[in-house]
C-alpha cells in the first residue's frame, strides 16, 4: 500500500515540481496539497498522512508552528521540511520542533526520494549542504578542544576549574588533597602559560572557554 503524502508550499510551481518527482513512485501517493500553514493542519487532520512535506516560510502559520502542532493532530505523520533556507539554524529549529528531515529546495530533485526513504525507516535526513557545514563545525570544535586540553595538565585543569568556581586556595587544597603552596604554584603556572596577570583573568578565561559554566540566578 502506498504511503500517503500532503505537500505544502505557498508556490504552485514548487508543489507541482514535488508532485512530479513523486508521481512515478508506486510507494508514494500525494493525497492533498496546502498553500499555507493553517491549510496544512486542516489537510493533516483530514487525511492523517504518513508524511507531511512542508516549507518553513508560509502565510498564516509558519512551518515551525505547524510542525509543533502536527503530532497532536496526527501522531504517525512524519514531517520533512523542504526549505529555501540554507542556514543551519533553520534546520536545527525544524528538528527541535519535531521534524524528521530537512531538505533544501535546490537539492530536492536529487535528495527528495532518498530523504523520504530515510524518514519512513525511522531515520532522520539532513540536506547535504547543511550536513557538510555541521560536520565541518563539529570537527573544528573537536580540534579546538583537543588543542585546548593539551595546553594544560589534568591537575592544572582541575585547579583552573575550581578557581573559576570561586574557590579559595585553601578550599582548592582541601578538595585536591594538596598543599596551599602547591595550589599557588599551579595558579602561577597557569598565569604564565596564558600570559595573564591575576586570578580574575583566569576566571574570565575559564568562562570564555567554557571550562566552567556560569548559571544565571533567579530572583
Amino acid at each position: 500500500m502506498a504511503l500517503t503524502i500532503v505537500v505544502t508550499d505557498d508556490h504552485d510551481i514548487i508543489r507541482a515540481g514535488i508532485k512530479n518527482i513523486i508521481h512515478d513512485q508506486p510507494n508514494y501517493k500525494v493525497v492533498a496539497e496546502a498553500r499555507d500553514g493553517e491549510e496544512a493542519l486542516e489537510k493533516v487532520e483530514k487525511h492523517k498522512p504518513d508524511i507531511l512535506l512542508l516549507d518553513i516560510t508560509m502565510p498564516k502559520l509558519s512551518g515551525l508552528d505547524v510542525i509543533e502542532q502536527v503530532h497532536a493532530i496526527s501522531p504517525k505523520t512524519k514531517v520533512l521540511v523542504i526549505s529555501v533556507h540554507k542556514a543551519h539554524i533553520y534546520a536545527m529549529k525544524a528538528f527541535q520542533a519535531g521534524a524528521k528531515g530537512y531538505l533544501n529546495k535546490a537539492n530536492a530533485g536529487e535528495e527528495l526520494l532518498p530523504a523520504l526513504a530515510k524518514i519512513i525507516n525511522g531515520d532522520v535526513y539532513l540536506t547535504s549542504s547543511v550536513s557538510s557545514y555541521l560536520m565541518d563545525k563539529a570537527l573544528n570544535k573537536s580540534k579546538e578542544k583537543e588543542s585546548e586540553g593539551s595546553l594544560f595538565t589534568v591537575r592544572e585543569q582541575e585547579v583552573l576549574r575550581l578557581v573559576a568556581e570561586g574557590k579559595t586556595a585553601k578550599e582548592i587544597a582541601a578538595i585536591l588533597f594538596i598543599s596551599r603552596r602547591t595550589v599557588e604554584n599551579y595558579k602561577n603556572t597557569l598565569l604564565k602559560k596564558l600570559d595573564l596577570h591575576k586570578t580574575s583573568d583566569l576566571i574570565k578565561y575559564a568562562i570564555k572557554h567554557k571550562i566552567v559554566e556560569i548559571e544565571d540566578e533567579e530572583y
